[in-house]
């Protein structure tokens, strides 16, 4: 195999570039590990506030005096990497990242909050801007199987998704097999595929400096466009103006429809992705429409099982197991069997690529597609943790405060603030007991419909339903909202989650109020689906009008319901029969 170089791409002197390695006099042993390490005589990282080994153990992370000891708050929280303006640009290479991470203390470690009240004192109010108690709670609110699972380097957490892929993919199909494939010999993966020459790079030129200086880029990112056959770029364009519609839900720079897009056009493996997800989805909607030519699904799975062959045969080197596309591919993958109603195996799935996603210390405020990828995944994971009674695989937890967000963060807000709920309503076996008492649980009920009504306080008027017709025929009131995202953003069914779920307060005071909690919350769900068309907003949409519909008891609200999720049905394609089964299997439960 040709050596592998990796450069900066886009410089005018590209040089190659070696791994740093600490020699066994400087960087093996030191002093000024954390106390806790040193007894247990584990290596440490000196990561602050807490480093990585108890971050992992869940062991309390204690500094001596004379060792540099943790930082401060603001210089151990994430930084988002990549300023919005306009459309995005590519990203650093695997290099510069690593330094990036390195050099502003990023680690996972980093990002785990350190051990702090679950909630302030009774009568303790906090100041305008702080977080206070509105984010206290969360504290204990991480998933056993992510703390249970080790802190992965890239290039594991990369190979342990796709063994979870490929060991379901075998067992579903005894056809398939992922053996490993030799590498061609130029080191490009064109697999037939023909290309469309763009300011394309002699790789065969003979002079040895210029060949030096080729990235291991090369070797999986391909130097010009993919020329589709005709019915693929029929698929392609329908990921561009629908399916990523989805994913891009609150993205103001519509990363997967504009960014993803072209790093798809040189890279295979994300292109195969985006076929399988695309003709999953046409055969989907043919068959909803009675059309019984062109539902075949096994186009669909051809090419997801060429997406698995492509990464089993990248991941072989390190830049692409750091690289955007791989992030990509792996949202897209998950997106194509959340819609294929995997259920069995899509939880261990969005757990592969949580691993990725924490290996590479992508989260919520990681700029660029990395930002993207992770909310798109934490809506996915949200969803299937709210089924499945249990908590969300992330620990992450926003810096910034209300008043500093934008209106768009504010829309990602609530489906972080969904999340805590999703967590607080779970079923975990393994809850300290001082979490399971009924006072515990009541204030952190309490502190939790504290912060959404607060976020409430900074929507702006993109959030306000606008002027729609009175029709008093309608069992419930239209409500308008535009842009259609913001109504979505209002959507979100935290708060019937979290007063379905607290310590009920005694009295009939007590049953009034959360009787009105809930109508107003089933008003606005409804109120919003009446009037959104918009077709990125209908799978969330459709996901709160099932949490509307568990507090309704009367027939004709449900009957309205299941008639809106229809609707949401039709406008996507996206198949929603389960969801409406479940909800109606809820309902019986009640007589």
């Amino acid at each position: 195999m040709a050596s592998i170089v990796d450069t900066h791409p886009g410089g005018d002197g590209e040089r190659p570039r070696k791994r740093v390695r600490k020699s066994r006099s400087r960087g093996l042993r030191t002093k000024t590990g954390c106390l806790t390490c040193r007894k247990r005589h584990k290596k440490c990282d000196e990561r602050s506030p807490v480093c990585g080994p108890c971050s992992t153990s869940s062991r309390e992370c204690v500094y001596s005096e004379s060792a540099s000891g943790p930082v401060s708050a603001s210089e151990s929280r994430p930084i988002a990497a990549v300023s919005f303006v306009g459309v995005p640009t590519r990203e650093p290479d695997a290099v510069a990242v690593r330094q990036k991470r390195q050099t502003a203390s990023m680690p996972v470690a980093a990002i785990v909050p350190s051990p702090q009240p679950l909630f302030l004192s009774r009568g303790e109010v906090s100041q305008p801007g702080e977080m206070g108690p509105l984010i206290d709670p969360y504290r204990y609110a991480y998933s056993p199987d992510t703390m249970a699972s080790e802190l992965l380097t890239a290039d594991l957490a990369s190979t342990r998704w796709l063994d979870l892929l490929a060991t379901d993919a075998a067992q579903a199909d005894s056809g398939f097999s992922l053996a490993p494939s030799p590498v061609p010999e130029d080191s490009v993966f064109n697999d037939g595929y023909t290309v469309r020459a763009n300011n394309v790079t002699d790789l065969s030129a003979p002079d040895a400096a210029e060949s030096a200086a080729v990235s291991e880029r090369h070797a999986w990112q391909l130097d010009q466009d993919i020329l589709l056959q005709s019915h693929e770029a029929l698929l392609f364009r329908a990921f561009a103006e629908r399916a990523s519609l989805w994913l891009d839900l609150f993205d103001p720079h519509k990363h997967f429809s504009t960014y993803a897009i072209r790093l798809a056009l040189r890279n295979l493996g994300l292109m195969k992705a985006i076929l399988a997800l695309s003709a999953r989805h046409d055969a989907i909607v043919q068959a909803n429409i009675g059309n019984t030519v062109g539902t075949d699904t096994s186009e669909a799975v051809q090419y997801y099982y060429e997406t698995l062959h492509y990464v089993q045969t990248a991941l072989q080197y390190n830049t692409y197991a750091h690289s955007e596309e791989l992030l990509a591919t792996a949202l897209v993958i998950s997106t194509y069997e959340m819609l294929d109603a995997s259920d069995s195996n899509w939880k261990r799935h969005l757990k592969g690529v949580f691993w990725i996603q924490r290996s590479q210390d992508v989260h919520g405020a990681s700029g660029g597609l990395q930002q993207a990828v992770w909310w798109a995944w934490l809506r996915q994971d949200v969803w299937a943790a709210f089924r499945e009674r249990r908590r969300c695989f992330s620990f992450w937890r926003p810096v910034k405060d209300f008043p500093e967000l934008s209106q768009d963060e504010l829309a990602d807000r609530a489906v972080y603030l969904l999340s805590q709920t999703v967590n607080y309503c779970a079923k975990v076996d393994t809850t300290p007991p001082e979490e399971g008492t009924l006072a515990t649980r009541a204030e952190m009920g309490e502190a939790l419909m504290a912060m959404l009504e607060r976020w409430k306080t900074f929507l702006g008027p993109k959030f306000e339903p606008l002027p729609t017709p009175t029709n008093h025929s309608r069992v419930f009131q239209g409500l308008w909202v535009h842009p259609p995202q913001f109504g979505v953003a209002l959507q979100v069914f935290a708060k019937i989650l979290v007063t379905l779920h607290r310590p009920a307060t005694a009295g009939f005071d007590g049953y009034l109020k959360t009787q009105r909690t809930l109508s107003e919350a089933v008003a606005t769900i409804c109120g919003v689906a009446m009037e959104s068309k918009d077709e990125g907003c209908q799978i969330m949409s459709a996901q709160c009008l099932f949490g509307a519909g568990l507090c309704v008891q009367d027939e004709t609200k449900r009957n309205t319901i299941i008639s809106l999720i229809d609707a949401c049905e039709a406008r996507t394609g996206w198949p929603m029969a389960g969801l409406r089964n479940d909800l109606k299997a809820e309902w019986a439960k009640l007589g």
